[in-house]
């Protein structure tokens, strides 16, 4: 092996994809990362937090008995995602020339390579997460996976506003009424799991159109409303006084390849949708081991969980190929504590 091929053992690659500084998604702090030795993945969805109260009871008499009341177990399977790259033919010859400054590219680029794989295989898990934050769902169908969890948001916690120009329509309509709809929202929320909403995230497609709103401006700007500019500050200032949930967007974007390798570039989180948030985290990100680290005689059971990277050399044909891969699904047990809704076309 090559003398710099020596210095990417398995346990240092492993060390530096995990010790590196990923890009700042937003579905960390939502779902957190939570390694675990299963492949699998059982939970229960949350109940209603506000008390059902006791009934009063005779002395002697039989307790009143308790029924669970909207539990619901949501299983399934935790699936693999990978992505490799192979080094350019010019830097395999630059590795075996050995010349001046060949050593110094050939190392710059596979740390490269590690990073592209790494950061490839985490958009993945942040698109999954993102899909199940704005919709309650997680679609795959790729590469001959086809699979849907339906994490079980209630019906009464989603909402898709009609197109015509009605106080309850899209939100770039002139009669829609968003302060109005957060606060009924809000409420939903409240009814389904006893916890209010304090966050709600959406894009600047639809801040922009609530900066135009007839409702909001004249909420803030009183009869001048019109005529007067309003900033999303603002916007938060207003829900802020009335209790309701503080605003943030998330327009972080990603590219994606297809089957012919053509690439394209889409959002994490869909333009038309405005989902309230509780304080709390949604669930977990839960980070299985992947079948490389099972393998890796290098790799201890304990170290298997999470993301894996490894750089293997072959010869024919001469290649070195740079991997990352992760088994990964978010958990989402707070699901009565959301609300989903698209208010754009």
């Amino acid at each position: 092996m090559n003398k710099l091929l020596k210095e990417f053992t398995r346990k240092a690659v492993l060390a530096y994809a995990r010790a590196r500084q990923p890009r700042k998604y937003l579905g960390p702090t939502l779902f957190p990362e939570q390694p675990t030795n299963e492949l699998t993945f059982e939970y229960w969805r949350s109940q209603n937090r506000l008390p059902v109260m006791a009934s009063v009871q005779a002395f002697g008499a039989e307790a009143q008995i308790a029924s669970r009341d909207g539990a619901a177990k949501v299983s399934g399977e935790i699936p693999p995602i990978k992505r490799k790259i192979n080094l350019d033919e010019r830097l395999l010859i630059a590795l075996k020339r050995e010349g001046a400054g060949d050593i110094a590219m050939v190392r710059d680029q596979l740390y490269n390579d590690i990073d592209n794989m790494v950061d490839s295989v985490l958009a993945r898990i942040e698109a999954m997460r993102i899909s199940a934050l704005a919709t309650g769902q997680l679609v795959l169908n790729e590469n001959g996976v086809i699979v849907t969890v339906n994490y079980g948001v209630p019906v009464g916690n989603q909402a898709v506003l009609p197109a015509n120009n009605v106080p309850g329509g899209q939100w770039n309509q002139a009669n829609a009424e968003p302060i109005t709809m957060i606060q009924q929202w809000v409420d939903a929320v409240i009814a389904a799991s006893g916890t209010r909403p304090t966050r709600a995230l959406t894009s600047n497609t639809v801040v922009a159109a609530m900066l135009t709103n007839a409702q909001v401006r004249t909420m803030i700007w009183g009869d001048n409303g019109n005529s007067r500019a309003v900033s999303l500050p603002q916007i938060n200032a207003l829900l802020q006084q009335l209790d309701l949930p503080q605003i943030a967007t998330y327009d972080e974007q990603v590219r994606v390849q297809n089957e012919a390798g053509v690439i394209t570039t889409q959002r994490f989180f869909p333009a038309n949708r405005f989902v309230l948030l509780p304080p709390t985290p949604l669930g977990e990100t839960l980070l299985g081991p992947t079948a490389e680290a099972l393998l890796d005689n290098e790799i201890t059971s304990e170290e298997a969980p999470g993301i894996y990277a490894a750089i293997d050399q072959y010869v024919e044909p001469p290649s070195i190929w740079t991997k990352a891969a992760a088994c990964a699904i978010p958990t989402f047990p707070a699901v009565d504590e959301v609300f989903q809704a698209q208010v754009l076309a």
